[in-house]
């Protein structure tokens, strides 16, 4: 009975594992110049348009986890000439290096850029991040 029930759990584990990976691989990612890491999770699974959604943005560099950083985010479709319909706020660290991006909202698809301004340990650095949707 206890060599069916590991067999049971190993073969559960082989399944759930790819799905708990695939959950954290991140929706969209970058490197800038600076060596900076950028990943993002949105909370919205597709990403869509119409729909104020979060993103978590893990920061790292090449010392590790990016904590205690200033960010600033805007974002637009650089083809048509506008920005965002809203204006995306980083409203708390939600742990070292993770940061909570709130408001954000596409509403047409197309070539999206987000634009971030890291300011971290007195130097500042731009991220700029291109995607469809």
């Amino acid at each position: 009975m206890v060599s069916r029930l590991r067999k049971v759990l190993f073969l559960l584990m082989l399944v759930i594992s790819p799905v708990a990976a695939a959950k954290d691989d991140p929706d969209l990612e970058m490197t800038t110049t600076d060596g900076y890491r950028l990943h993002v999770h949105s909370q919205m699974q597709p990403m869509g348009i119409n729909q104020i959604h979060s993103w978590r943005l893990e920061i790292s560099n090449t010392a590790g986890l990016v904590s205690g950083a200033n960010i600033s985010v805007e974002g637009g479709m650089p083809e048509h000439n506008h920005g965002l319909p809203t204006q995306p706020q980083v409203t708390e660290e939600i742990e070292p290096g993770v940061y909570l991006i709130e408001g954000i909202r596409f509403h047409m698809p197309g070539s999206w850029q987000m634009r971030f301004v890291i300011q971290f340990e007195g130097a500042d650095t731009e991220a700029v991040l291109d995607f469809q949707l």
